[in-house]
């Protein structure tokens, strides 16, 4: 397949060079001066006076634009919607408009003085043309699944890109957003399509594959969501998770330039208040109430503690706070003692992790003049790293367009700081589209859009690594900095893991990540029956997608802090590229026959070549200078000290074959059919080829005789069915074949010796050869209604969608070696469900609303993964997400907990189901058995009633799928003032706490929850607990917080109220005198307000990173909560001006 598509290197030159000269050429002819070859015309002051009356279905419009077409004559209409336009002449067509409303253009009568006109929804209008499959339809005419977003309010949310914006816009759709600068996300449409990856095609501008993070909002024109097969299967291969359609802002012929601008400032500021940990004096005190349980409960049992000492034998005494934690639990006599003042104690420090001392946060506070209390809190360690930031973005439009040449150009500038301090993201983006009309029957244009992004610092990514994770991770005894000025952190005995939350964020805020983020496409038309009044398109296409990385970044030497810190620095740059190429052919065509019979119809070729590029990166250690970023060089130090290494990025290719006909008979009875071919240099030639067809019907029951009593509110509905196949080839790019690579490996060597290391060529990869395509087959079923004079609209639809040959890891036995396995055709899969999309609009006198519900439900199944056993993923806790038939991806899966043992005789006679003694966790002979141990700690549940607790009792304990997901819309107008909301909701959904394997459990030394100290069982003071009796970590069963357990599992439902906006609009009588279209100012609050029983930080968990590419999110452990980076609530005032 390596030949599939050859490619030129003046295609692509010509690509960016008409990019640069398109600009200058679009803006050739004059329109701001009217023209005779404008179609503008010279008028006399001697026309009549025609008195004009706008309104809609509720009544009068206020501020609709009223022009004599070609002309500047004009009037807005006022209070009553009257316009007065004098000086009309005769034969003359008034062009009325209004923001909302499609736009109406009246021929006047030769005698004709006053004249009412109606306007309509442009929202709501069923002619609506809306881009598909590499062509258009009216909407009304749809027979698959499509969902329209409306991209008004996309340039005033505060959002790094769009997809953060599309979260309860449209059924079907859910939107998982990280809390970060970035607003890295996960779109799923219709659920989870494969284990391999369910993200959607992007396409914009026809270009496939377009990186989210490079498309800036305000350029959208319109968004379209495929998400049946009916919709997408003309994608083929790529669409079996459905398509986003996105058309970027495009001029227009004969229209005037319009610049416009919108931006907003304002603020961003965390919306919790953290994990609500335990304070120095309160972890010290926790200590000590488990050391007594301990001696109490435990038969006497006594543990020492590093920092606080010991009760003693005799259970009576108390711990202390010591003066200095390293040397660990040392008085401030113990220190005078020893090194015969503070003075000379301070004098010995080093930065070498053997004599890095450290005060306790208690006597460091008050030598730094703290109050007691003060100083008994400690550290809040999430208190020194959150921030309120600064977010601003700045967008300037520029469209037009003559009888020859259109144009349109957006420049953007975004500056987003993150609620973690040091965190902070930009982008920098430029549209340039424009489109020649050589004549009649030909046109050229171009699309091109280019992004340069630079961030640093906490990107806003799960893991107990991040800076969130390090809130909890060291203790809050523990100061900011040791005595000697460098940060402290787990050097200290019993301090914690790693390094403090503060130290990993300075030290990082002068790495660097850059991207940049291009595409350009030129295309060409020709329409070559246009003398003979036939529509047949012909059009070809080429784009290229570019994209770069460049980063640098120091860590810095962390032995002073980090028990397992770093004895030498290291500084390291790397830089990559990757490029795209896509060149697509159509020929489309429409036909009206007898006014009955409408078709139409489009084929067309597609060839990509994805993946090419190369990444190098270049370290040294030992960097003389790491605290000085402007000498960050990798020629810097000695040659002895350099690292290198490089690679290039696997390619791959496709070609496809595609065709569609649509037909409508008298706009009553609608067809579609679809049949794509997809060969991809992913398989082996054997199973190189797949062919993806569908079929759609739809049956427009409104216009039928039967259905005449009901045209008096139904204005139109359509039923509709369809059925069809996509593919999926989300693999690796050499998956078939067995790779070779260099390395050290045990080979035999010339001598004859089996024992030695020697650099060859091994297997690095398995392949297979058979493998073949994911198909996925999707039946659905729905209806389109519009009624009571296209104030209600709404959307149903039904679907099942079965994916067989699903693509899973090899679960090959080490006899295969250990090279990488491939991925082997060994899952089926099913995704059932219902999407609901209701919309009321009306007015009552000058109040306008509209409410917008939508909803989805589906139901997701393994019918086959290849075992029975199941396939498991897991991090620190193991097994925490299976794969398992029967059930849906990812669900959780681990011991289920039945309460706490409160008494011996309960330990000895818990019963199963069966009404068999269970012995408790860890105990396999009842002889042995020490029931007073057990008291206080987990019950655990005997699923299969074997009378013993072990790993055949895990059990599925939660499911990350939600039951239902949608939003609601709602907007208000009044006069010249606009207030609209958006709100979201997941109900249903099981979140997995495994942050609660540190704050619950203190695991890796991690400071612990108020909620632990309050809700542990204890027999006197709360014999309702629901955790275990604490003694201290010594006697916690693995069965707490080691092993999966259903105590890890909370219900995740929520709702939020993302944004609440109050606009002003200045009067249009105003606006005219002055010279613009619109000046609009706003207040929004974002992130408002979430309703939610979840205890972590946010309810809207996104799916941690996969392990194997950190880019792409994972739905093997979707809904696992690592500690993630809430979302922050912003405060915004904007603009939007246009003239």
């Amino acid at each position: 397949m390596r030949n599939v598509v050859s490619w030129k290197p003046l295609v692509l030159g010509a690509s960016f060079l008409l990019y640069g000269a398109g600009t200058a050429f679009a803006t050739e002819t004059d329109h701001l001066y009217p023209t005779p070859s404008t179609g503008f015309m010279s008028v006399q002051q001697d026309g009549r006076q025609i008195n004009c009356h706008i309104v809609d279905k509720s009544g009068p419009i206020v501020g609709a634009n009223v022009v004599v077409k070609g002309t500047t004559i004009g009037n807005i209409s006022d209070m009553d919607g009257r316009a007065i336009i004098e000086n009309v002449p005769a034969n003359a067509i008034l062009v009325v408009s209004y923001i909302g409303y499609v736009t109406q253009e009246v021929t006047l009568k030769s005698n004709q003085t006053n004249i009412k006109i109606t306007l309509v929804e442009d929202s709501q209008a069923l002619d609506e043309v809306v881009v598909t499959g590499y062509s258009t339809q009216a909407k009304k005419d749809i027979t698959g699944s499509v969902a329209v977003v409306a991209t008004d309010e996309l340039k005033e949310t505060p959002v790094s890109n769009f997809a953060e914006a599309l979260q309860g816009k449209a059924a079907g759709v859910f939107v998982q957003a990280g809390g970060g600068p970035l607003g890295e996300t996960t779109i799923r449409i219709r659920g989870v399509g494969s284990v391999n990856g369910s993200d959607p095609l992007i396409i914009v501008d026809g270009v496939q594959g377009v990186d989210i993070d490079a498309v800036n909002a305000n350029d959208i024109e319109s968004m379209q969501i495929l998400k049946d097969a009916a919709a997408s299967a003309i994608y083929g291969a790529k669409g079996a998770n459905g398509v986003i359609v996105i058309t970027t802002k495009q001029g227009k012929k004969n229209d005037r330039v319009q610049v416009s601008y919108n931006g907003y400032f304002g603020v961003a500021k965390m919306a919790n208040d953290g994990y609500g940990l335990l304070n120095a004096w309160e972890a010290m005190e926790f200590q000590e109430e488990g050391q007594r349980n301990l001696f109490n409960y435990r038969g006497g049992q006594t543990v020492n503690h590093a920092q606080f000492g010991s009760i003693g034998k005799d259970g009576t005494g108390h711990l202390t706070m010591p003066y200095a934690i390293k040397p660990a639990g040392y008085s401030k006599e113990q220190i005078i003692s020893q090194y015969g003042s503070i003075a000379a104690w301070e004098a010995s420090y080093k930065d070498n992790g053997e004599n890095t001392w450290s005060r306790s946060a208690y006597y460091q506070m008050l030598e730094d003049g703290y109050s007691e209390e003060e100083a008994r809190a400690g550290t809040n360690w999430y208190d020194e790293v959150v921030q309120t930031g600064k977010v601003q973005d700045h967008q300037i439009s520029i469209t037009g367009g003559g009888e020859k040449a259109t144009y349109s150009v957006g420049l953007g500038y975004m500056n987003r700081e993150g609620t973690i301090k040091e965190s902070w993201f930009r982008r920098y983006s430029l549209r340039a589209n424009t489109n020649f009309f050589v004549n009649k029957w030909f046109n050229i244009g171009q699309n091109t859009n280019i992004a340069v992004i630079e961030n640093s610092g906490e990107r806003g990514r799960q893991g107990d690594d991040n800076t969130f994770g390090k809130t909890f991770s060291i203790q809050p005894w523990v100061p900011i900095y040791t005595v000697g000025g460098d940060y402290s952190g787990s050097q200290n005995a019993e301090g914690g893991r790693a390094e403090s939350a503060p130290m990993s964020v300075d030290y990082g805020k002068d790495n660097r990540r850059r991207f940049l983020r291009a595409q350009s496409a030129i295309y060409a038309e020709i329409m070559p029956l246009e003398s003979l009044g036939e529509n047949l398109k012909i059009r070809t296409q080429f784009s290229a997608r570019l994209g770069g990385a460049w980063d640098f970044w120091m860590n810095k030497r962390t032995i002073m802090t980090n028990k397992e810190g770093r004895n030498n620095n290291e500084f390291y740059e790397q830089a990559n590229y990757w490029l795209d190429y896509q060149w697509t052919n159509t020929a489309t065509y429409s036909k009206t026959i007898n006014d009955d019979h409408t078709i139409n119809a489009v084929i067309g070729t597609e060839a990509l070549r994805e993946g090419l590029g190369r990444w190098i990166q270049a370290g040294r250690i030992n960097y003389p200078f790491e605290d000085d970023p402007n000498t960050w060089v990798i020629n810097n130090g000695a040659s002895s000290d350099l690292r290198n290494s490089g690679n290039q990025n696997a390619v791959s290719t496709m070609f496809g074959m595609f065709a569609r006909a649509d037909y409508a008979y008298q706009g009553k009875y609608l067809a579609t059919v679809t049949v794509r071919r997809d060969a991809s240099s992913r398989f082996s030639e054997k199973n190189r080829w797949g062919t993806f067809p569908s079929i759609s019907l739809g049956w427009r029951m409104s216009d039928e005789k039967f259905m005449e009593k009901s045209r008096t509110w139904l204005d139109d509905l359509k039923i509709r069915a369809g059925y069809g196949t996509t593919g999926n080839s989300n693999i690796d790019s050499y998956n078939w074949a067995f790779q070779y690579g260099t390395g050290n490996r045990y080979l035999y060597s010339i001598n004859g010796s089996d024992t030695e290391v020697y650099q060859g060529f091994g297997v690095t990869n398995l392949g297979d050869i058979e493998a073949k395509w994911e198909t996925s087959k999707m039946f659905n079923a729905g209806f389109d209604i519009t009624a009571f004079n296209q104030r209600l609209t709404a959307n149903f639809d039904y679907y099942i969608k079965k994916t067989s040959d699903m693509l899973i890891d090899a679960n090959w036995s080490a006899l295969a070696g250990a090279a990488d396995k491939p991925k082997v055709n060994i899952g089926d899969m099913t995704n059932k469900g219902v999407d609901l999309n209701i919309t009321w609009n009306d007015k009552i006198g000058e109040v306008g609303y509209s409410v917008g519900v939508n909803l989805s439900h589906y139901k997701n199944r393994l019918d086959e993964i290849g075992t029975d056993a199941g396939i498991f993923t897991g991090t620190r806790i193991s097994n925490m997400n299976v794969l398992m038939k029967g059930h849906a991806i990812g669900e959780f899966h681990g011991y289920q907990l039945d309460g706490i043992y409160k008494s011996e005789e309960e330990v000895r006679n818990y019963k199963n189901d069966a009404g068999g003694t269970v012995l408790p966790y860890g105990t396999s002979d009842a002889s042995t058995l020490n029931a007073a141990n057990y008291v206080g700690q987990f019950k655990v549940k005997d699923v299969n009633n074997d009378g013993k607790i072990d790993a055949d009792d895990r059990t599925i304990i939660g499911n990350p799928h939600p039951d239902l997901t949608g939003g609601f819309n709602i907007s208000l107008t009044w006069r010249d003032f606009d207030l609209s909301t958006y709100m979201y909701y997941s109900i249903g959904n099981d979140l997995y706490k495994h942050y609660e394997y540190y704050t619950m459990f203190g695991n890796l030394q991690s400071n612990y929850s108020k909620d632990r100290l309050a809700k542990s069982w204890d027999p006197v003071n709360n014999p309702n607990g629901i955790y275990p009796l604490w003694t201290t970590t010594s006697t916690e069963g693995p069965e707490a917080g080691n092993e999966s357990n259903s105590n890890y599992v909370q219900d995740g439902s929520y709702l939020r109220m993302q944004t609440l906006t109050l606009g002003y609009s200045l009067p249009k009588k105003l606006l005219k005198k002055i010279g613009f279209e619109k000046i609009r100012v706003y207040g929004q609050i974002s992130n408002v307000f979430t309703i939610t029983g979840y205890d972590g930080l946010d309810p809207e968990v996104r799916s941690h990173t996969s392990f194997e590419n950190e880019y792409v999110s994972s739905d093997m452990n979707k809904g696992i909560d690592y500690g993630s980076y809430g979302m922050p609530r912003q405060f915004l005032m904007g603009v939007n001006v246009t003239f």
